[in-house]
């Protein structure tokens, strides 16, 4: 971190990781040259304990979502090749499969990204040991990276092997007497998939208000209503007809409610797991330097 706020400053602040310039009456070649740029050094105190402390918070979150999501949507794929001899079969439609990322779970982590706030201002000001969390790292290492992907593989897992064996061919028939196909059970997956990602977010959301209900909730009627237009109109797609079958099934909803209930209780569970081992680590440290 470099500060300055003259042109004898302008080298130091390019080569420092992240650069702060203060417009005065030295001129503006420092704060031009600066990542972030400020007009008086008192406000030095907001741009690091509010902004910076909530930045570094929820950009490593974003980051390790993007992982997650991705991995999510991809292991059920992976893991389909065991029951079909890795054949390389595709369970989801393609125009969805690749809206995944653009329309169904984008605009939840973008409002999480910029809106979140885990306390208010006033108490990140009072207590600068909040801002700890940047300097000893805990957001974002190598422990937390590898259990967000531990995450994602175990939860993609356990959806597709659920949806699969929910309105399984052989023995799940509806109330009509008929069987689920590949493509019926693939959408469930899909639909799974969508629901957990978009749900990942608003739980771990310290701010939940309108606008992020709003982004969570819209963004999974877009795929319903995406899934809808393709399963009534597209003949030609292999899941034309699919949601008519799907909805006959009443493992469908117990199977969208379970799966959503118990990952929900569990990333629940285990991040009050996470924020009571960290809180103690803090405390048995601060006990040791006393």
């Amino acid at each position: 971190l470099a500060i300055g706020d003259g042109a004898n400053d302008v080298n130091m602040i390019t080569a420092a990781h992240i650069g702060i310039g203060i417009r005065g009456l030295e001129g503006q070649q420092a704060a031009r040259a600066a990542d972030y740029s400020i007009s008086q050094f008192r406000f030095l105190k907001n741009l690091l304990f509010i902004h910076g402390r909530e930045a570094y918070r929820r950009n490593s979150y974003a980051i390790c979502y993007m992982f997650y999501k991705n991995i999510l949507e991809t292991v059920p794929i992976f893991m389909f090749g065991i029951f079909s001899l890795f054949s390389s079969t595709m369970i989801y439609n393609g125009i969805l499969y690749m809206s995944f990322n653009l329309f169904f779970t984008a605009l939840p982590i973008i409002w999480f990204s910029t809106m979140d706030y885990e306390y208010t201002k006033e108490m990140l000001l009072r207590r600068p040991r909040l801002y700890n969390i940047g300097l000893e790292n805990i957001y974002f290492n190598k422990f937390v990276f590898w259990r967000w992907m531990f995450y994602a593989f175990w939860q993609g897992t356990l959806i597709l092997v659920l949806s699969l064996y929910a309105i399984d061919y052989r023995s799940s028939p509806n109330g009509h007497g008929k069987f689920g196909g590949l493509f019926t059970s693939g959408e469930l997956v899909f639909g799974c998939l969508v629901i957990v990602s978009n749900v990942k977010v608003l739980i771990s959301s310290f701010r939940i208000g309108f606008w992020l209900l709003f982004l969570v909730i819209g963004s999974t009627l877009f795929y319903v209503l995406c899934y809808l237009i393709i399963s009534t109109t597209i003949k030609a797609s292999a899941e034309f007809g699919t949601l008519r079958i799907l909805l006959t099934f009443s493992q469908t909803y117990f199977t969208l409610f379970m799966v959503s209930c118990m990952f929900v209780l569990t990333d629940t569970g285990l991040q009050y797991i996470n924020v009571y081992i960290t809180n103690w680590y803090l405390a048995s440290k601060e006990q040791a330097l006393l």
